[in-house]
């Protein structure tokens, strides 16, 4: 599927049909997700199996977002803290969102990563006892002083030598955190195998599947990006290439542990000529050839499609738009509401725990329409709130 896309798009061939394929209007996708409930330690659910949390980031966008929707969220998740290898928990909540989330009564989870993302201080802290100890005490600390409902832990970039390490630092922590009446989840790379290929030795073997959810509340799978510099041009989720994430990880762990990670923003994929260069023993000369790829040459762009006619691939269920010609082409596979709903109805057809959205203040601004507002409860925003949120 995937070269047959890439040939489909350098070729231009690409046949795109209206937005008249979506099977499930915006207003039955609202009664759907009316019929709602509460999951574990009272955190509250857009439906009876969509727990609806949505990352964020520092900045006007992800703040602006988050104002206008808190009716909508069921879990705020700003991604601002970091563990280094010594266990040292560094970073602060932003306080504008803070006081929206307690206006709103939104559950602040926040995530916190290995510092900068390293491998090796990732390696360093999950080997040793005193900065295990020392995470988790911090973690249980910041959680009790900021009246958070938890954390999610979001380690990223390592070998997959250090799963069992991984694994037993997040059984540690969750103990831990349950005791104090805190939650944990995990943020986890998707795999549609266990191949122990490139990908799986150095990203996401790392993550136990099994194991994780052992311990933890809940796992969001990060569905996502399925096509990237070394795949290739296409989607960032298609329809079944997500459908095949949730199946693998469902051999190994409940659907009311799965989160499904989706992302709400677009990705360019630009068309350059690149020359290749190879001697034959013909005449002595070395000949010269060009072909035309594409590259993703960025990222994390916003999903607001503005006037811009899209196309709408029915089978991988993604819209997108092609721009320009030659050196010049553009193709744009965008998260719009579409495809955001597409991703929706897998959520409720494996009776999954809910979604994880990367991130807010990226989304195209029509999502929210299939999403409904949720009572939420006012348990986690006691007197003890209004205390500062950072450390």
């Amino acid at each position: 599927m995937r070269s047959l896309l890439s040939a489909l798009i350098l070729s231009g061939l690409i046949v795109g049909t209206s937005a008249q394929n979506e099977d499930v209007s915006v207003a039955a996708a609202a009664r759907a997700a009316r019929a709602g409930g509460r999951l574990s330690h009272e955190i509250p659910v857009a439906t009876s199996h969509s727990e609806a949390l949505f990352y964020s980031v520092p900045g006007t966008a992800s703040l602006n977002s988050f104002r206008d929707n808190a009716a909508r969220v069921s879990l705020i998740a700003p991604q601002v803290f970091s563990l280094d290898r010594r266990g040292h928990l560094k970073g602060t909540l932003p306080p504008e969102l803070w006081a929206v989330a307690r206006e709103r009564h939104v559950p602040v989870m926040p995530v916190v990563i290995n510092a900068g993302f390293s491998r090796l201080g990732a390696h360093y802290m999950l080997r040793s006892p005193a900065a295990r100890d020392r995470a988790v005490g911090n973690l249980v600390e910041a959680a009790r002083s900021m009246n958070l409902v938890g954390w999610q832990i979001d380690f990223e970039g390592m070998l997959a030598s250090d799963r069992p390490y991984l694994s037993r630092f997040v059984a540690e922590a969750s103990r831990s955190l349950h005791h104090a009446d805190k939650m944990l989840s995990v943020a986890v790379a998707a795999r549609i195998h266990d191949t122990p290929n490139e990908n799986f030795h150095t990203y996401s073997g790392v993550y136990d599947y099994k194991a994780l959810s052992q311990s933890a509340d809940f796992l969001s799978v990060m569905a996502y990006p399925e096509h990237d510099r070394h795949t290739g041009a296409g989607p960032l989720a298609s329809y079944p290439w997500v459908q095949q994430v949730i199946e693998h990880v469902l051999e190994s762990v409940p659907a009311s542990k799965l989160s499904l990670g989706m992302p709400s923003y677009e990705t360019d994929w630009g068309q350059h000529r690149v020359k290749e260069r190879f001697a034959r023993r013909v005449g002595h000369h070395i000949r010269h050839f060009f072909r035309w790829v594409f590259k993703a040459f960025t990222r994390n762009h916003s999903s607001d499609h503005g006037d811009t006619e899209l196309k709408w691939d029915p089978v991988l269920r993604s819209s997108y738009r092609v721009a320009g010609e030659g050196i010049h082409r553009h193709v744009t596979w965008i998260e719009d509401e579409r495809s955001f709903e597409a991703e929706l109805e897998l959520v409720r057809q494996y009776h999954l725990r809910g979604f994880s959205v990367w991130r807010i203040g990226l989304e195209d601004p029509h999502i929210w329409a299939y999403l409904p507002e949720i009572q939420q409860a006012k348990a986690h925003h006691t007197e003890s709130s209004a205390a500062s949120p950072s450390r």
